[in-house]
């Protein structure tokens, strides 16, 4: 008989062991046992008998031992992500439990979505940091998938993102950051120096595919809904620095929040091209729990807000 979900809970609960965890992701990781022993720090006969007992525990193998190394089997890799969530607990409490032992007395976990980082936290930082040096911020960035899921599970105190769809019980969320959408190319585009394009000249250009299923690529599909599209250049990536290089590599276009992009045209790296229609999209903001008042919440929208 198969154990049921509160079976394996106690069981994982009085019997599991960190570092049950630890030894499963780095193997994972690593694909040899041998590997992981060295990079953990412990003999290769306990790091087997690591395994054997979480699959003990679980009641089913995670791995499938191969000459050439070990492979996660599907559980294993249903399960992976759990154990690495358990471990990045675990770093967050050993980093604030030291924090708070030093020089910081309060403690803020923020998830941000990559415009948020850059036309909200990389203005902001610096300055809080100066004039809060007890504040401790741990930033991770996400895309909003991601970040619906840290907040569900409670991983974050705000998360600077767009504003969603459904607002989670016991939330609020908070316009922060104007944002619209913007044509960008390299210095050396042929059209970087035109005071206003059409969408004909738009449609004659390059443009460097948008991921499907994101804003960026509806607003690419609604800007040329009415003609042909105009070809693509098939690499595809939300990461500002692929995107900067694709630019100044080739001469292409690309459609991507002016948030994202704002210091790379601030520094010259990249230029906007003067477009015809209208390119709004929906603010950056802050998502945070309703009547929070913890100081390192406060001292960070303080900082965020515009003067």
């Amino acid at each position: 008989m198969k154990p049921t979900a509160d079976t394996l809970r106690q069981r994982l609960l009085t019997r599991g062991r960190l570092r049950h965890w630890l030894g499963f992701a780095r193997v994972a990781e690593l694909g040899s046992v041998r590997k992981a022993a060295e990079a953990i720090g412990i003999a290769q006969p306990a790091l087997t008998g690591l395994l054997a007992d979480l699959e003990t525990l679980i009641g089913a193998p995670l791995f499938e031992r191969h000459a050439r190394g070990m492979h996660l089997t599907a559980l294993g890799r249903e399960l992976l992500p759990t154990a690495r969530r358990v471990l990045g607990a675990i770093d967050d409490a050993a980093q604030q439990a030291a924090a708070l032992q030093s020089n910081a007395q309060h403690v803020v976990r923020v998830g941000a979505i990559g415009g948020a980082v850059g036309g909200l936290l990389a203005p902001a930082l610096p300055a809080l940091s100066r004039r809060h040096p007890e504040l401790l911020v741990q930033l991770v960035e996400a895309d909003a998938p991601q970040l619906d899921q840290l907040v569900a599970w409670d991983e974050i105190d705000v998360a600077l993102c767009r504003e969603p769809a459904q607002i989670p019980q016991g939330w609020h969320f908070e316009p922060l950051l104007p944002d619209r959408f913007v044509v960008v190319a390299g210095p050396e585009h042929p059209l970087g120096k035109r005071r206003r394009l059409t969408v004909e000249q738009l449609r004659s250009q390059t443009w460097l595919a948008m991921p499907n299923g994101s804003a960026a690529r509806a607003m690419f599909d609604a800007l040329f809904a009415d003609g042909v599209a105009p070809p693509l250049c098939q690499v595809s990536s939300r990461i500002p620095t692929v995107l900067w290089a694709m630019l100044r590599a080739q001469p292409l276009l690309a459609l991507i929040p002016a948030s994202v992009v704002r210091p790379l045209i601030a520094a010259g790296e990249l230029v906007q091209l003067h477009v015809e229609r209208s390119l709004d999209m929906r603010p950056i903001g802050a998502l945070c729990r309703q009547g929070d008042e913890r100081a390192g919440v406060l001292r960070l929208m303080g900082a965020l807000k515009p003067a």
